[in-house]
């Protein structure tokens, strides 16, 4: 009988190593390819492995016996959401989440983490061990996008459509450039904006076709708002794809132009009142010129006439000349 217990209790221990070792291992893999860190229950430093080091520019002996809020802006350190952090963990509650911190250069580093309690067989918090990832990259990147993306819904107008047209979203520079609610737009279908005799076509149905191809377009566009108006878009139709090149969406940016449209539309009318008003002037020009030109061509003619009537007179005088001469030679011969 005791032989037997005590074979049980030696096979007992041997599971027990065995699940340590085990544990012990596995802690081991996820120390190589993540950042890890242990803290006291009361967030004093434990220890830290060299990926944390690394991410957080300390070496492990600078760690050691400093407090976690040595990677928190002093005013979240102060925090009473701080405290309760702790608090949390202190009483064995796992923390998972994207977190803030500052290495050791007083510069942002974005980590992926889990807080995980460690218990002792009587359920209390001996330690608390930290998982985490270095995501600074991808945080930058995302915040960066998200600022363009803000700076772009400043100054255009932004909607979202499903592939099949439907709206998503809209930001309020578009919901003012058409005169809608948000309301009154999600929901409803891109042809809302559209003129009748657009939606109803052939080319209506095959851009939709074409965006739900990927492919993108971008010009001019003759829109419709809520008042039944014209507006002028120069705008972007943009497919959306996810992870596995599923289009999930379509964006439209667009540049209410409708005013300069007007516009130029105005200074063409006028251009084209001028031309003609142009047009009419020299084709009176042209009727005085001609008229001009007839006068000018009868005064001709009539000098012509008197040039003729003056050289007839001119022969006249002469022969009446000859015939004096003669009558003075007959005088002085009498």
């Amino acid at each position: 009988m005791f032989d037997f217990h005590r074979k049980s209790d030696l096979v007992e221990i041997q599971r027990s190593h065995q699940a340590l070792a085990g544990a012990q291992a596995k802690l081991a893999a996820i120390s190589r390819s993540m950042a890890m860190i242990e803290f006291a229950p009361d967030g004093t430093i434990l220890d830290a492995n060299e990926r944390f080091c690394q991410a957080m520019g300390y070496s492990a002996d600078e760690l050691r016996g400093k407090h976690h809020r040595l990677f928190c802006e002093p005013g979240y350190a102060q925090s009473a959401e701080y405290q309760q952090l702790w608090r949390e963990l202190g009483q064995g509650k796992a923390i998972s989440g994207t977190f803030e911190r500052l290495d050791k250069a007083g510069r942002e580093v974005w980590l992926e983490a889990s807080y995980m309690p460690v218990l002792d067989e009587q359920r209390q918090v001996i330690s608390v061990i930290k998982v985490a990832a270095d995501i600074s990259q991808r945080v930058v990147q995302e915040h960066e996008s998200e600022s363009l993306l803000k700076a772009i819904g400043r100054s255009m107008a932004v909607i979202e459509f499903t592939p099949q047209g439907r709206v998503i979203k809209a930001n309020q520079n578009f919901l003012d450039t058409m005169g809608y609610r948000l309301d009154e737009v999600v929901g409803r279908h891109h042809g809302l904006f559209c003129l009748p005799h657009e939606r109803e076509s052939a080319a209506y149905r095959e851009f939709w076709a074409s965006l739900n191809r990927g492919e993108y377009h971008s010009h001019r566009f003759e829109r419709i708002n809520k008042q039944g108006q014209m507006v002028y878009l120069e705008a972007s139709y943009n497919p959306i794809f996810d992870s596995k090149g599923r289009l999930y969406k379509v964006v439209k940016f667009a540049s209410d132009i409708t005013r300069q449209v007007c516009t130029q539309q105005t200074a063409a009318d006028a251009a084209h009142a001028s031309s003609m008003q142009t047009d009419a002037c020299a084709r009176k020009g042209t009727e005085v010129v001609q008229q001009t030109v007839q006068v000018i061509e009868q005064i001709s003619h009539e000098l012509n006439e008197a040039a003729r009537s003056i050289d007839a007179v001119s022969k006249q005088s002469d022969v009446i000349g000859q015939i004096v001469l003669t009558i003075r030679g007959i005088a002085d011969q009498t």
